[in-house]
Parts: structure tokens; C-alpha cells; sequence
């Protein structure tokens, strides 16, 4: 596991929540890679009105706002690349 402090909390690889700013319908998902990376697909799937992405469909479906990663975006668990991705990811779900 990564440690309780970091820098930038979005960094590291892991289990993280997005947030509808209208409706709060939430998405959660996991990536092995860089958070902000995951955020950034997820953002340019709303913006290019791609199907790669379940949390951009319905900002799109309802006509709702994509926001910041500040307030989109919340990082439930920290962990590195491995196959106990898939159950904490069940887990939050």
C-alpha cells in the first residue's frame, strides 16, 4: 500500500469515486495507473460524447455538468498495480 501522506493524492494507482454535481449519481472505478490520467479519459470521453465511459454517459443522457476533479473526484483506496484491484473494487461498489 501506498503511504497515509502524499503529495498529490491523485498520483497513485487505486479505487476511486466520481460524482454526478447534480444528481450525485456515483461511478466507481479502478485504475493502474495514474488517477488524474483515469479522470482526464473520463473528461475527454464527455467532451468527444464517447461511449468509453459509463459516468460521461449520464452527464450527457441528463445534459449535466462535468466538474472538477476537486469535487468530482474522490480516491477511495490507494493501492498498487495487482490483482486485489478487482476486489476492492467490487468491495466499494
Amino acid at each position: 500500500m501506498f503511504p497515509a501522506q502524499t503529495t498529490d493524492k491523485y498520483t497513485p494507482s487505486g479505487i476511486y469515486k466520481l460524482t454526478c454535481p447534480i444528481c450525485n449519481k456515483v461511478y466507481v472505478g479502478q485504475t493502474r495507473r495514474n488517477v488524474t490520467v483515469m479522470f482526464n479519459e473520463h473528461k475527454h470521453a464527455f467532451r468527444t460524447n464517447s461511449h468509453m465511459s459509463k459516468f460521461a454517459q449520464h452527464l450527457i443522457l441528463h445534459n449535466h455538468p462535468f466538474g472538477t476533479i476537486h469535487n468530482t473526484m474522490q480516491i477511495l483506496r490507494h493501492h498498487r498495480k495487482g490483482p486485489h484491484l478487482n476486489t476492492l473494487e467490487r468491495f466499494h461498489i
